[in-house]
Order: C-alpha cells, then structure tokens, then sequence
C-alpha cells in the first residue's frame, strides 16, 4: 500500500506537508516507503534531512498549481503539476491512493480525467465529514457539482453510505436528502424527484431532512447538490470559528479550573477539520482525499491515515458492487 501526496498542494506547504508526513510516521500512521511525496525535489530535500526522514520517494514535479487557477486551464498546461504526478503514479501502480490540501478543482478534474469515473457514475462527489451530536455525518456533494441531476443525487447516497461503512463502522446507515422541510410535498423538482428515487434503491433512507438536523445527527449520511453543501460547509466553518474565539475570548478574561479547560479542548477538537483527515471524492478510480487549503500538519498525518483505511477496507471495491447491484429502479 502506498500513497502519493501533493507536496506541493496547501496555504502551508511544503514544509507543513513533510511535517504531516513525520507526525504520521512518528505516530505509526504509516512507514516511509509507504509515501511518494510529489513535488520539487530542490524544495523538498532539505526538508527531508530536517526531519530525519530517511527512504521517502519523491516523484519530481516542477509545477505547481496556484490556489486560484483555473481547474481546466491548469490540468491543460502544468502537466508536470504536483498534482498531475500524483495522479499519474496511481495510474502507473506507483500508488493505491492521492492525497492533496492543493486546488481542489484541479484535484477533482485530475482524479476525473486520469483516473477516470467509476463505472456508471456521472460526477464524483466530495463528501466531507462534519460534526454531529452521535459522531461524524458524511455530507455529499459539498461543492464538486453544482449542476446535479436526481441520479447524480442517488449515486451519491450509494457511495456515501459505503464510506460511512468503511471509515465510520456504520453497519446500516441512515441517508437523508437535505430539503426546505420534512413534508413529501416539499422541495423544488430535482429534490421531489430525488426523494421518489432514493425510496426505490434500497439503502437506509430516512426521507428529507432540514439544515439543523446535519449537526443534529438526525442521519449518518446527507445528500445534497453541490452548491447547497459548499454553502452548508463554508457557514459551518464560520460558526464553528466563530463560537470557538467568542469562548476563548471569555476564557482569558475568566480563566476556568483546568478540568473544566481539558473538557472544553476535547469539544473544541471535534468541531476542528484537521482531525476528520479530509473529504474523499467518491466516484473515481481510486481513493483521492481533499484537504483543507490551510491544513496543517495534524491534517495532513490524519489525511494519510484515511486514504490508508480506505485502501486496506476496499471502499472503491465496495461501491463499484453497491453501484452494478442498484442499477435497476432509481438508477435508470
């Protein structure tokens, strides 16, 4: 089992990357011959002799693709991009699985045209792991399709629940389709068809849910098109930031007993990103995880740890045979 990272993908790398890459070795994540770091060797070689880190692939890649190109542009001109390397080494058996904090519509556009969709799907979907009251709910799509029919919403409720399987020991998880309110008679079209689709595929459906039943925990799974979701995500992001200084705030002009201190960081660190390892695009040919643009090296060392189980779980097997066996009703 190896995984190809982007060494060069983040607000923060490459230095918080191989960082990452040690916390994970250190912690047993994973060993040095598991990884093929992709990047500039002249940026990445001293990096490596700064962390001792000792029989660690690179796969040089001269280019690197900005935060802020564009997707298409880019997968066409930087061919020798961190992320196009990454890929390619997965498609040449170098690598079981891609992970990247970089671009993520470069990531999305790469892992859709050089490794391809998985048979039958139509758009890959990021499903990004968020806090809930009973433990993580996988949300998909969270922003790699904006322009969803309701089959991409139903394949998007098969893989999701296969990914909740595998990272979240979720023996029958429940999916709901995320709607303006719970009544049948609700919802614009591509929602009311969706939901008569979803009814017929047998998974767990629960039926539609509303915005405060994702943090709820009302479900396992939610579906949602991927305009709505990235709205969903980048609101959540705000509160969360924005609950956590307000207390932290009050705390330093009140500090609080240390037990009560210990209590309110082990809180705190379930509403942070870093420790959920990434958001998984489901629907290609292999693993590929996206991290955060501002990761840091707890993410990334939890980024490896997921793209790790997803591998040793099979979850790419999984939904291929999740997909062919619902091929018939809502699927057609």
């Amino acid at each position: 089992m190896r995984i190809a990272v982007d060494a060069m993908g983040g607000d923060r790398a490459p230095s918080c990357v191989v960082e990452g890459l040690a916390l994970a070795i250190k912690q047993g994540v994973a060993s040095a011959e598991h990884v093929v770091l992709c990047g500039r060797t002249d940026a990445l070689a001293p990096l490596l002799e700064t962390h001792a880190l000792a029989g660690v692939e690179i796969a040089e890649a001269p280019d690197v693709i900005a935060m802020t190109e564009s997707a298409a542009q880019a997968l066409r001109t930087k061919r020798g991009s961190s992320i196009h390397v990454g890929m390619k080494a997965v498609v040449d058996g170098r690598a079981d699985a891609f992970i990247s904090a970089g671009n993520t519509g470069a990531v999305v556009a790469a892992a859709s045209v050089i490794l391809g969709r998985l048979a039958h799907v139509h758009r890959p979907g990021i499903a990004v792991p968020m806090p809930s009251r009973r433990g993580p709910c996988v949300v998909i799509d969270m922003g790699a399709n904006i322009y969803c029919k309701a089959e991409h919403l139903v394949q998007y409720a098969i893989m999701a629940s296969e990914y909740a399987k595998a990272a979240f020991g979720r023996a029958q998880p429940s999916v709901g389709l995320l709607n303006i309110g719970e009544e049948d008679s609700k919802g614009n079209p591509l929602i009311l068809e969706a939901h008569g689709r979803l009814q017929r595929v047998g998974i767990n459906y629960y039926g539609f849910i509303e915005g405060q039943d994702i943090i709820g925990g009302t479900v396992d799974v939610v579906v949602c098109e991927g305009f709505v979701g990235n709205v969903v995500l980048k609101v959540a992001e705000g509160l969360g930031a924005f609950v956590t200084d307000q207390v932290r705030e009050a705390f330093r002009e009140h500090p609080p007993r240390e037990e009560v201190a210990r209590a309110l960081d082990r809180s705190f660190r379930k509403l942070d990103y870093a420790e959920y390892g990434g958001a998984p695009l489901l629907g290609v040919k292999a693993p590929v995880l996206i991290g955060h643009g501002r990761s840091e090296a707890r993410a990334v060392m939890n980024m490896i740890r997921v793209a790790r189980s997803a591998t040793e779980h099979s979850v790419i097997d999984h939904i291929v045979e999740r997909l062919s066996s619902s091929r018939t009703g809502a699927l057609s």
